[in-house]
């Protein structure tokens, strides 16, 4: 199997470390500011949004690497970037539990979706086909909802029996099945081992999506009258922290690469030195542990880590 051009390809997480804001601009529905979704209603971040925020970063590490995520706006489209990055889905985000503090949650949806960018990603880079198959057993359990081990100690209520989640889904203990497959995926997904993670429906998980979305309302002040600005309203979204998303970076071969960007820019050999030993990926991706994206950057929104899947975090 192919995927031309590209030639190599690297599934990458990305858990928000504060509130974070992938803006859509200002809408005319009840919120005024809100985040990105998909077809469906969850939150995503499109690839614009990543490659917008990883160019940044780049200009200020080594700014000849800007040229792997494609010209700048006023240069003109001289060519195309070699780089493609991928909407980022969510995978899990962390819900409020009425015992055990809070809860990782995902659902089959979730990770059936996951898969398909494991296996889109095993053409190029076959470690991601086992993956796939461990995801995929767990979206196929039906008639319970697996965790991790330990959950129903941690989140169970007594006397109730069950365990609540945001005050308004409520999962029977004999219907939560505590597996290895669950703790698997938890690591898979760089969560610590202190965190539970639960699989429930997708209605269910679509609802407490919804309710954990973080809406706060913004004023702007007419300093001198101390009172709010004409048109200082408004209210924005934001994605809790400790989200988690998933997203595929596609690169070509070095030798497609050099020979699509020698045509557009003239002081390449920097670029090249840079490249000797190391694929386009790795190259954009080195360095980039921790991200800034989206929107309230000066208000402590946006902060972000990435982390190559299968790599073991430190």
């Amino acid at each position: 199997m192919s995927f031309e051009p590209y030639k190599s390809a690297k599934v990458v997480l990305i858990r928000s470390l504060s509130d974070l804001h992938p803006g859509t601009g200002r809408g005319g529905e009840v919120v005024d500011l809100a985040v990105q979704r998909d077809g469906v209603g969850f939150p995503v971040i499109y690839g614009s949004s990543i490659k917008g925020s990883m160019k940044t970063a780049l200009y200020h590490r080594n700014k000849s690497l800007t040229s792997l995520l494609g010209p700048e706006p006023e240069s003109g489209e001289k060519y195309s970037s070699p780089v493609a990055v991928m909407t980022a889905y969510i995978l899990s985000f962390p819900v409020r539990s009425l015992k055990g503090i809070c809860t990782n949650v995902t659902s089959p949806f979730l990770l059936r979706r996951f898969a398909g960018y494991l296996h889109m990603a095993s053409v190029l880079n076959a470690r991601y086909g086992e993956m796939e198959r461990d995801v995929r057993g767990i979206a196929e359990i039906s008639g319970r909802f697996p965790a991790t081990t330990g959950f129903k100690n941690k989140h169970v209520v007594e006397g109730l029996e069950k365990a609540s989640l945001c005050e308004e889904v409520f999962i029977d203990r004999d219907l939560i099945e505590e597996r290895s497959e669950m703790d698997k995926l938890r690591d898979l997904l760089g969560l610590d081992k202190s965190e539970s993670l639960i699989s429930i429906d997708d209605d269910r998980a679509k609802s407490l999506v919804e309710r954990s979305l973080m809406r706060v309302t913004r004023i702007r002040i007419e300093r001198d009258r101390k009172t709010v600005a004409e048109g200082g309203l408004w209210t924005e979204e934001a994605v809790p922290s400790g989200t988690i998303f998933a997203t595929v970076f596609l690169g070509y071969g070095k030798e497609k690469c050099m020979e699509v960007l020698k045509k557009s820019i003239k002081e390449i050999g920097e670029l090249e030195r840079h490249l000797e030993n190391k694929e386009l990926i790795d190259a954009v991706l080195e360095g980039a542990k921790y991200l800034i994206m989206g929107g309230d950057e000066t208000v402590g929104r946006g902060i972000v880590e990435l982390r190559k899947l299968g790599e073991v975090k430190q």
